[in-house]
């Protein structure tokens, strides 16, 4: 039997938008949970050019369609080629040592 609304249930999910951060960051963040769940870009995309999604909105709105577009693209690309193919993530050379 469905539980009746109650606005104050403390067990609801709630998303709340921070006022103040990096949106770079947060559009990493984001498109990186979406892209490890199979979203596929154009999905991702839809969740910032949406005002029904608040935070990824004023995103979108803040930095545009091109760059929020380019970001979601390049961190998909990134995302299919592995992410042990950075420079940061290589293995260290003969003799080197990583302590």
């Amino acid at each position: 039997m469905p539980k009746e609304f109650d606005p104050d249930d403390p067990m609801e999910l709630v998303g709340v938008e921070l006022p103040e951060g990096d949106p770079d960051l947060a559009i990493e963040e984001i498109v990186l949970e979406y892209l490890f769940m199979g979203w596929k870009p154009a999905q991702i995309l839809v969740l910032f050019r949406s005002p029904h999604f608040g935070a990824t909105h004023r995103i979108y709105r803040l930095k545009g369609h091109d760059y929020v577009n380019q970001r979601i693209l390049a961190l998909a690309e990134q995302w299919s080629r592995g992410w042990l193919t950075s420079n940061a993530m290589s293995l260290p050379k003969e003799g080197e040592c990583n302590a």
